[in-house]
């Protein structure tokens, strides 16, 4: 029995089993917490299904978070297995490819600032705000942003390969 026994995790950034919201799904599982999943888009549906499987879920819930009414129906079907919710991990990050080739100020767009910020940043507190209903039922409950170390220096090639 780990210390996570009885608790529930939604997550939202699993893209694939290299990323790093599947290695605190995978720490979380083994510690005992029950799992959903967000996924972005159709292409990522049946990668995400498979890995929600490996930690027993079958909670895996679309979610498009430039659109709020979409996180807002995260909660909606969540509701539909859960009265609550203890965990709530943020790991996600974008920007629109043509950005991450070749080099940055070449490549740099206003309209592609906004989108990244938008769905880096923005939409933490949106889902949030979209789930404080669940979160409030219980004395204490958790919220994980994830950040990396692109604030302090390059990484060439992240997740473009």
């Amino acid at each position: 029995m780990g210390f996570m026994t009885g608790k529930r995790a939604l997550i939202f950034g699993v893209a694939s089993n290299r990323s790093i919201a599947w290695g605190i799904a995978k720490a979380m599982h083994r510690e005992g917490a029950d799992l959903a999943f967000t996924y972005m888009g159709d292409r990522l549906r049946e990668r995400v299904e498979k890995l929600a499987g490996e930690c027993d879920s079958d909670i895996v819930i679309p979610c498009n978070v430039e659109d709020d009414t979409q996180i807002e129906a995260v909660f909606e079907h969540l509701d539909d297995y859960w009265d609550s919710v203890d965990v709530i991990i943020h790991s996600v990050a974008f920007a629109p490819k043509e950005m991450l080739e070749g080099d940055y100020l070449d490549n740099l767009t206003r309209e592609g600032c906004k989108q990244e910020n938008d769905i880096s940043s923005y939409y933490q507190p949106a889902i949030y705000k979209a789930g404080l209903h669940m979160m409030q039922k219980l004395k204490d409950y958790t919220i994980l942003k994830q950040s990396n170390n692109g604030a302090e220096r390059s990484n060439p090639f992240y997740n473009i390969i």
